[in-house]
């Protein structure tokens, strides 16, 4: 069932939006607003729409569950046999002062650019405690993470994200005759102006030119102060004192880099599947370790369960997010959006316009790869009708799924950069928020400068 409930179809977002902020709690608010979303939609079959949905969103959405389930196996043995501190330790070497942390951690995020997934969980997993060592404040390390992940999938054309955006702009007529859908992707890139502002006002903050503002910059100074490196009401993650075979070996660079090499490696060549690549790698992983005497094979699997289990309320969090969408998309919140809008595009205004309603939509589904499948065969049609720039307008779409990602703490991106450092998504978002804002402002300007002098 999908109808269009007109402007009701926005009200499970609102009440989404204001029982977080007063609650301070992601999951809670997901599943009372997700609900709600029934309630309107089915009446009094709610709850069997509940379950329909619920056993759908499991099928349709394993691979990321079994992505970031066995993404947290493989970080948890590359842990447990300390390659991951001896990489560290490599790191540590050269980031000995507080900005030098804040740059290494950029770099190793830009490098992991393949997929986004493997980038938070792999960077969080290297430089969290070494910028702890440094004082830096677990929100700025997240913001770190978030502000470079997002914009470098989509503007590096062998991505996960952006192979599959490919894909969406050639089933389209965006294509010239003799020409390829990776062409204008290429050609789009200079024209998605919020992942390179993002990544500019990054990098002057962690230059220092641009200071810390907002939330963020209370939580630094208070790290700096008192050594607090966690937002209050958060508690800090115990650390686990695991027992390993006396006899074993602990890991050293080689056994932190090779993992992650293949796995970069397998997922590049499994035309960039994650899944693919995170079963090659613990394959690898497994054989490397045992003959290096860094494991036992029991030890190996329990680890890869226990990194599994340790991922399962970022995993419940992503199944109520996309049940979320769903039952959102049943209201018919996508047509009633778009048609909303329509009435005011023009070639000028159009980038501008297509930018705020693809940030709107994926704020809302929390589903970039779901927003842009909607919108890119809604809006190719539309730029050629119309006359505008096609790669101009993919560009403000792809964009703006990067600015609505950032901006809604219940998307994928934001809860499992929370897990993975330790605070929860709210607070991400809340602190990361500013500066995304800014990164924004920025591309409405350019959109429209760009709209009005050059087309």
């Amino acid at each position: 069932m999908e109808l269009s409930y007109g402007i009701i179809s926005i009200v499970p977002v609102i009440f989404l939006i204001v029982m977080a902020l007063v609650t301070k709690r992601t999951f809670e608010s997901l599943l009372l607003s997700t609900l709600l979303a029934l309630v309107i939609g089915y009446k009094g079959d709610w709850f069997l729409a509940f379950v329909d949905q619920l056993q759908a969103v499991a099928a349709d959405n394993i691979w990321v569950l079994l992505v970031v389930g066995l993404l947290g196996g493989l970080m948890t043995n590359l842990e447990r046999s300390r390659a991951a501190l001896g990489f560290s330790g490599l790191v540590a070497k050269f980031a000995k002062t507080k900005k030098r942390s804040l740059f290494a951690e950029w770099v190793l995020s830009v490098l992991l650019f393949v997929d986004d997934y493997m980038n938070i969980m792999t960077t969080a997993s290297i430089m969290k405690r070494l910028n702890d060592e440094h004082r830096i404040h677990r929100t700025l390390t997240a913001y770190l993470i978030g502000s470079t992940s997002a914009p470098v999938v989509v503007l590096i054309p062998l991505t996960s994200w952006s192979i599959y955006y490919i894909s969406l702009i050639g089933q389209t007529d965006a294509v010239p005759e003799g020409g390829t859908a990776f062409g204008v992707y290429l050609q789009a890139i200079p024209y998605m102006f919020y992942p390179i502002f993002c990544l500019l006002v990054l990098i002057l903050v962690i230059a220092g030119i641009v200071p810390l503002f907002g939330p963020i910059r209370k939580y630094q100074r208070q790290a700096e102060e008192t050594g607090q490196l966690f937002p209050d009401g958060t508690e800090p993650p115990e650390e686990t004192v695991v027992e390993r075979d006396p006899n074993a070996r602990d890991g050293g660079v080689l056994d932190f880099v090779l993992p992650i090499a293949v796995l970069l490696a397998a997922t590049i060549f499994f035309d960039t599947d994650v899944l693919a690549g995170v079963i090659v790698a613990l394959v690898f992983t497994c054989v490397l370790y045992l003959i290096r005497r860094l494991t036992k094979l029991a030890d190996f699997f329990d680890n890869i369960w226990e990194g599994f289990s340790s991922m399962m309320s970022v995993l419940s969090l992503l199944v109520i997010a996309f049940l979320f969408k769903s039952a959102c998309e049943s209201l018919g919140m996508s047509d009633y959006i778009i048609t909303t809008v329509a009435p005011l595009m023009s070639n000028k205004i159009l980038p501008f316009v297509i930018f705020l309603v693809s940030t709107v939509m994926t704020f809302a589904l929390a589903n970039a790869w779901g927003v842009t499948a909607i919108m890119v065969p809604l809006v190719v049609p539309l730029a050629q009708a119309i006359d505008a720039s096609l790669p101009l307008t993919i560009a403000s779409i792809f964009s703006g799924s990067v600015f609505g990602t950032q901006l809604c703490f219940y998307s994928d991106n934001a809860v499992l950069i929370a897990q993975s450092t330790n605070i929860s998504p709210l607070d991400h978002v809340k602190t990361q928020m500013p500066f995304a804002l800014c990164a924004g402002v920025l591309t409405c300007v350019v959109y429209l400068v760009y709209g009005f002098v050059f087309l």
